[in-house]
């Protein structure tokens, strides 16, 4: 119900990391115009290489919007796409998360929290991207060691991160990422648009009544099919 919600708040976040979008309108509010500077300040996401991690509901649709603007695109998950839906989306296999890591420009995350990928984006995967990634999730937030990204932010070996989902929720006072302007946070809305909620609330009532009249093997159909 909510895969598009969740691919357009990547997009946002891509792109809005990539324009500094924050720190510009921040200064423009503050009546700071600095256009000769904060142009060449912001980049492209043209002739970038993203990798996408997880090829689910999500990860597909971010591919597609992706698309257009003629990005590299490089996925890893644990099932390959059909060749034919690699070729129409532009889509480069890895089979192993480590093996993409050091390709991609932006990271984007979109798989499950399992335990075997807990922290996956730790201190050791981090420091196999390239100098100056950004690291996009909207999937979990304990598939990134929040500790670990810090330090490569705070470094530089990591140039900008956009996190919607977060290790702990809500965050606390004291949250480290929060400090750094070189992080794009939003509160785990990138489902929640106006549009997918009533979906959901849709979604649920009509399996309310499906249950209801003990149609208790069409919810398990539907739950297949998503």
């Amino acid at each position: 119900m909510n895969a598009r919600s969740v691919a357009e708040h990547t997009m946002m976040l891509i792109l809005a990391t990539l324009k500094r979008l924050p720190q510009i309108n921040e200064q423009m509010h503050k009546g700071v115009w600095k256009k000769q500077l904060s142009g060449v300040s912001t980049n492209e996401l043209y002739g970038k290489t993203v990798g996408i991690v997880g090829m689910g509901h999500v990860g597909r649709l971010v591919a597609s919007m992706l698309c257009p603007f003629g990005a590299n695109l490089v996925y890893t998950d644990v099932v390959r796409r059909p060749e034919i839906e690699e070729k129409e989306l532009g889509l480069s296999y890895c089979a192993s998360f480590l093996e993409l890591l050091p390709q991609v420009d932006i990271l984007t995350l979109h798989y499950p929290m399992f335990t075997e990928n807990l922290e996956a984006i730790n201190a050791n995967t981090i420091a196999l991207m390239k100098d100056g990634s950004i690291i996009i999730n909207t999937a979990r937030g304990k598939l990134i060691n929040p500790e670990a990204l810090y330090e490569a932010l705070k470094l530089g070996h990591i140039k900008a991160a956009a996190l919607d989902t977060h290790y702990e929720e809500p965050i606390k006072e004291g949250y480290k990422l929060a400090e750094l302007d070189n992080v794009i946070l939003t509160p785990h809305i990138g489902g929640l648009s106006f549009e997918a909620f009533e979906a959901m609330m849709q979604e649920a009532m009509s399996n309310i009544e499906i249950f209801e009249r003990g149609e208790l093997q069409n919810i398990e159909d539907k739950k297949l099919l998503l």
